[in-house]
């Protein structure tokens, strides 16, 4: 018994451990997408209901997605309007 009442800091210690690994994921999208306008290059539109392939598409180099106005790339390419 007196082992275990040894233990108890380092067991909690691991568990808390592992507490804060699960609960630290990644948002893997934001909830709003943005894309440099085309026609009007320095302003954004939001892009976030458009389906990629029948609304837009990204294509080879270049930002193509931000999570904000001049915010960071989520994803990379050229932004190609298809509407």
């Amino acid at each position: 018994m007196n082992k275990l009442v040894k233990l108890l800091p380092a067991m909690a210690l691991v568990m808390g451990a592992t507490l804060a690994m699960a609960m630290n994921f990644a948002n893997p999208m934001p909830s709003q997408v943005f894309a440099e306008d085309p026609e009007n290059p320095g302003e954004f539109i939001e892009v976030t209901s458009w389906q990629p392939g029948v609304d837009y598409i990204c294509d080879q180099t270049g930002d193509c997605l931000y999570d904000a106005p001049n915010g960071n790339v989520v994803q990379q390419g050229t932004f190609i309007d298809l509407r």
